[in-house]
């Protein structure tokens, strides 16, 4: 549960701590009062409590436990997924709030979830396994959780992202937002607002600021480059910035491809490369390469 509420926050920074938060600590606080209630009585008591009683509460606790750990996890991971997808949707630039750690911490931290749910299995409906038994799971609960906490401290940054406010406001259905000749016009201004003013060389452009240049709101601007280019906000203003590329690898700029990337809105190397093969399906050196045999023919 704290996973959920960490992804959910570091996701969302305006994400206000609400009472229906503190609702979900309630089955943890029922069953540190359980444990605590065990701990006050005497040894004899607690061997003859599980002598009486061990054939139900190890199931029950196993079964709520691990229902309750997964539950989190797959929300977690299911809120990381749509995050992402929104920035695909709302960002050139995802390099630095994309999150990445945070996507390998939820994937590891939930096989580390599954294989301590077989040891209890095994633990709680086939047979005791010795306290050595679990030491082997304990080790690699301990090395996951530190290496993870290590990754995040170091590449985590102190960004502000507001997910919560891009819960899409569309009250309409979105293939009916704009008629086919609406569309084609808005499409057209989107173009030649991309082709005169080149917003798409500033690395750090985002939808909204697309959306006042183009003088529509979000939802519509979305609508337009999803619909009408057939991609999203990431794809569309990255494809543009490559477009940018190309042409000056064609003019014969003797520029680095790093330098040009940096000059065409790129941020980073990686995400030059990353984005080139994507969109041309070659690296930026293969499709340079390509571009000096044919000028020198």
């Amino acid at each position: 549960m704290l996973v959920w509420l960490y992804t959910t926050n570091l996701t969302d920074s305006r994400r206000p701590f609400t009472l229906r938060d503190l609702a979900f600590f309630i089955p943890s606080a029922l069953y540190l009062v359980f444990r605590l209630f065990l701990f006050s009585h005497s040894v004899e008591w607690k061997a003859s409590f599980d002598d009486t009683y061990r054939t139900i509460a190890g199931p029950v606790i196993f079964v709520t436990e691990t229902g309750w750990n997964l539950l989190f996890l797959g929300l977690s991971i299911f809120h990381y997924r749509k995050y992402r997808s929104w920035l695909d949707q709302n960002y050139s630039d995802t390099e630095k709030v994309k999150f990445d750690w945070l996507r390998n911490f939820l994937y590891v931290f939930a096989a580390v979830t599954l294989i301590g749910a077989a040891f209890d299995f095994v633990n709680s409906f086939l047979f005791n396994l010795s306290y050595i038994q679990y030491f082997y799971f304990e080790l690699v609960l301990a090395f996951a959780t530190y290496g993870l906490a290590v990754a995040g401290y170091l590449r985590s940054r102190s960004i502000k992202v507001s997910f919560s406010q891009a819960k899409e406001e569309v009250s309409l259905d979105r293939r009916q937002l704009l008629s086919a000749g609406e569309l084609e016009r808005q499409k057209a201004k989107v173009e030649k607002i991309i082709t005169d003013q080149k917003p798409h060389l500033e690395p750090s452009l985002t939808l909204a600021d697309l959306s006042r240049i183009a003088g529509v709101n979000t939802t519509v601007l979305s609508h337009i480059i999803n619909q009408g280019f057939g991609q999203n906000f990431n794809d569309f203003i990255n494809s543009r910035r490559i477009d940018e590329v190309k042409k000056r690898l064609t003019n014969g700029d003797d520029a680095t491809l790093t330098a040009m990337a940096f000059d065409c809105g790129f941020n980073s190397k990686a995400t030059f490369n990353r984005a080139f093969r994507k969109l041309t399906g070659q690296s930026p050196t293969e499709y340079q390469d390509n571009v000096s045999s044919l000028t020198s023919q």
